[in-house]
């Protein structure tokens, strides 16, 4: 989500600096030619953290927080290690170089009451011109039947804030959903925290409820004796660290599985806790009506995280008030993190030197690739003046974009960019080459405003220069998810990889609305790579938190061009979307795929009717499908594939691309 101007979406703007992304995928198994390829070798990313911030809210007995405070009050532990605190400031107070002063909260709003539309247009409005503003950015966003929607992105706009609380009512777009478990809300809020993750800082949700049939909290369950809110002991990935009875002091996990199988099968089935805590999140639950409690898996989720409940009693805009004071009066702690490997999770404990005093905030930090969503002023400014210019750079690239669609009715789009000859400006750091590419996605709206963006920093390391020299004889690949409201746009990608080396790539990108009530189909994405999954690969795209496209146990690699070599592999991958079923007769689906020779438009291959009926199961509405591609048979030349896809109920969907044979 960016600090500019943007439209409603269903969760669509990202929130945080760019657009929103990243669901998990779910494979399904289906027919296939087969297909291989020895893969590419590829410039990998890796983060270079060099500052980890620690967000302490600090209160007393009564929950009044504590102010004047400094650093040398305060003692930060990684892992049981204490470590050296480097950067230090408060909300309130002066701003320092390296650490941003800027907060991110969010208004969650889960379920509905009798008196909810009176207390958030009142109270909820009140509070967000009081307190929204550029140090102070906030977005709101409802849970209801299933859907999560994002009614305004982050924003410093007090009249685009009150907008989106006083049209609650309008903001339903899914039927509602059976949710006896709560598995659907814990799968839609866990790709709320890790879209959140890739907001900088420390964020914050206030989390309002409706009251509901209470589900198991995590202090239902017998976990034997904490250690402590902040760490210490080993961290069970779902809240306070943990220490087992009977459990062996060399390996205190050993007798854990049983007390984290529990916990996350009647608590956190979809890993919502952790992706909070991953994400630097403190929620805030909020009673949804006076006189009702919030139901327990809310208060767990905010003690969990650093938070607490809110209660609000009679008195709605105390509960605000009390909020905003915990955050004004938050302290920002630095430190610069041991060596870890990349992926690794750590505990951490915040203590202060002050008797009976309580200390809430993050206690958990990943070693994991993020985008970096405001690169640094200067660097960022130069790529948005190139943006506004007509010029192309002197570096050729190709980007793709296509896209899937979500049941919210957003847009997920998978970006590639493909550079064949990158030039990069190398730095020895530490005894390693290090490289990196700045990058900026404009998503231009009819009217010429920006309806989303995103900005990162991609970071290149090479153990020495023979590696670095080995890698650009392969394209570099440059791959980022975010999503949009459906809509026309024009969309400009730039990039820079060193002072005097940039490209600027411009395409239209236009995304049809999606019905649910109607059959659907994604665009086509191509592709020449094609491999079994690993636990590799599947362990990268949990730590980047991408959804990869898979068919048929394979990941399938979106290609940054639509160029497919006739010697190679060549796939292309789709999704269809299932209307609602009507009856108890299963519905029959085919698909029909032509190739037609460009400009002669003249049908060169055509695969009939294929029936894709046995891909279908019930209560899914997603079908991935991949189709292998007959380039082998064709002759080299420009072609667009055409599929089309149609069900017995008279459904019919239709899709096309471009692509080059040589």
């Amino acid at each position: 989500m960016n600090t500019t101007e943007s439209n409603r979406s269903l969760y669509a703007g990202r929130i945080a600096y760019a657009a929103l992304l990243l669901f998990l995928s779910v494979p399904m198994a289906a027919q296939t030619g087969e297909s291989g390829s020895a893969g590419t070798s590829e410039l990998r990313i890796k983060t270079e953290t060099r500052l980890v911030l620690v967000d302490a809210v600090v209160t007393a007995k009564k929950d009044e927080p504590v102010g004047s405070l400094t650093a040398k009050d305060f003692h930060v532990f990684e892992d049981g290690k204490e470590q050296p605190i480097t950067a230090f400031q408060t909300h309130a107070g002066a701003a320092i170089a390296e650490m941003s002063q800027q907060q991110h909260l969010v208004l969650l709003f889960d379920g509905r009451s009798n008196d909810d539309p009176i207390w958030i247009e009142q109270a909820a409005e009140k509070f967000v011109a009081d307190n929204a503003g550029p140090n102070r950015l906030m977005a709101v966003a409802y849970y209801d039947g299933g859907c999560m929607t994002i009614a305004a992105q982050f924003t410093a706009d007090v009249d685009q804030l009150r907008h989106a609380l006083s049209d609650w009512s309008k903001t339903r777009r899914c039927p509602p959903t059976p949710d006896p478990q709560g598995y659907h809300r814990a799968e839609k809020y866990s790709m709320l925290a890790a879209d959140l993750a890739r907001a900088p800082g420390h964020k914050v949700v206030a989390l309002f409820t409706a009251r509901t049939a209470r589900q198991p909290a995590a202090s239902d369950i017998d976990q034997g004796p904490t250690t402590g809110r902040f760490g210490g002991g080993q961290d069970n990935g779902l809240g306070a660290p943990t220490q087992v009875v009977g459990a062996s002091p060399r390996n205190p996990r050993t007798n854990a599985a049983t007390n984290d199988a529990a916990l996350v099968a009647l608590f956190d089935p979809k890993g919502m806790l952790l992706e909070f805590r991953k994400a630097d999140v403190s929620v805030y639950a909020v009673e949804g009506q006076s006189g009702a409690k919030s139901p327990a898996w809310a208060i767990t989720l905010a003690e969990k995280t650093g938070g607490h409940e809110l209660n609000r009693g009679n008195d709605v805009i105390g509960a605000f008030a009390l909020l905003a004071r915990e955050q004004d009066q938050a302290y920002t702690l630095g430190y610069a993190p041991p060596d870890s490997p990349e992926g690794s999770c750590h505990t951490l404990k915040v203590t202060v030197d002050q008797p009976k005093v309580k200390v809430r905030g993050r206690d958990l930090y990943c070693n994991v690739p993020e985008a970096t969503l405001t690169i640094n002023k200067s660097r960022y400014t130069a790529l948005e003046s190139l943006a506004a210019t007509p010029q192309a750079g002197n570096t050729a690239a190709s980007v793709s974009l296509p896209f899937f669609y979500e049941d919210s009715g957003a847009a997920r789009i998978n970006l590639v960019l493909e550079i064949p000859a990158p030039v990069f400006e190398l730095a020895e750091v530490s005894g390693k080459q290090r490289a990196s590419m700045d990058v900026l996605g404009l998503a231009y709206n009819s009217d010429g405003n920006v309806a989303a963006r995103f900005s990162d920093t991609a970071k290149y390391s090479f153990d020495n220069r023979q590696q670095f020299d080995e890698s650009l004889r392969h394209p570099l690949r440059y791959e980022h998810q975010f999503r949009i409201a459906p809509g026309n746009y024009k969309y400009k990608l730039i990039f820079r990889t060193g002072k005097d080396h940039f490209g600027v790539v411009e395409t239209p990108l236009v995304v049809d609305p999606y019905h649910l009530a109607q059959l659907g189909l994604s665009a086509i994405a191509l592709s020449h790579d094609v491999q079994p999954i690993t636990q590799d690969t599947a362990q990268m795209d949990l730590r980047t938190g991408e959804k990869p496209l898979v068919f048929n146990r394979k990941r399938i690699t979106v290609a940054g061009s639509d160029l497919l070599p006739k010697t190679g592999i060549g796939e292309a991958y789709f999704e269809v979307y299932m209307p609602p079923a009507k009856g108890a007769v299963p519905v029959s689906l085919t698909m029909r795929l032509r190739l037609f020779d460009v400009p002669g438009n003249q049908q060169v291959d055509d695969s009939g009717d294929i029936d894709l009926s046995a891909l279908a199961v019930s209560g899914v509405r997603t079908i991935p499908v991949g189709l292998k591609l007959p380039i082998a048979t064709i002759a080299a030349g420009t072609y667009r594939a055409e599929i089309t896809v149609r069900d017995s109920a008279g459904g019919e969907a239709a899709r096309s691309v471009q692509l080059r044979v040589e």
